[in-house]
Parts: C-alpha cells; sequence; structure tokens
C-alpha cells in the first residue's frame, strides 16, 4: 500500500475488494483509536518501532499528534475473510465485521 497518504475506510475496502494492496506493511493513524467508520479518514504510515517496550510513532505521525488505529495485518486480514465470504459488497455492511 501507498504509505503517507489520507483515505478513509471506504476508499481502503475498495483498493482491497480490487486487489490493489499487496502489502500489509503499514498502519492506519487517526485522532481518535475508536471503533473504524466508513467515512472518517485514516493516515496511512509505517509501523511503529519499539524502543525500550514502548510505541515510538513514525515522525510524520507524531507530527499530526495522531493516535495508532489498525495494523495493516491485522486490517487486511479481516477484509480479506469478509470479502470471501461476500459479506462486504457493499461499505455500509462493515458494522457487521
Amino acid at each position: 500500500m501507498r504509505k503517507h497518504q489520507e483515505l478513509s475506510l471506504e476508499q481502503i475496502i475498495e483498493k482491497v475488494r480490487v486487489n490493489e494492496y499487496y502489502s500489509d506493511d503499514f498502519c492506519l493513524y487517526g485522532k481518535e483509536d475508536g471503533e473504524l467508520a466508513l467515512d472518517r479518514l485514516y493516515w496511512v504510515s509505517d509501523y511503529p518501532d519499539v524502543v525500550e517496550d514502548c510505541d515510538v510513532y513514525p515522525m510524520d505521525v507524531a507530527k499530526q499528534d495522531l493516535q495508532l488505529v489498525y495494523y495493516g495485518e491485522q486490517l487486511l486480514d479481516v477484509l480479506s475473510v469478509a470479502l470471501e465470504e461476500n459479506q462486504m459488497q457493499v461499505p455500509k455492511t462493515w458494522s457487521r465485521l
């Protein structure tokens, strides 16, 4: 996935549906770390580094004072399963996951 860009969850789901993501080497960051929302924008960036058992966020994330929302590997796993089960024919079904 191309990093250092802002995307909505709906855009991410659509890209996964058309197989535009080949790597899960990314994380989603946002102003809030709660539930994912289709229309909310998320910053796509690198995984945090771990230094002395603490997460050190990438500089672009720290500058924007964002929080880790989802690891790319986990997000793509959830989306892949949902797509395989045809649960996500339209993005609004995200709430069922």
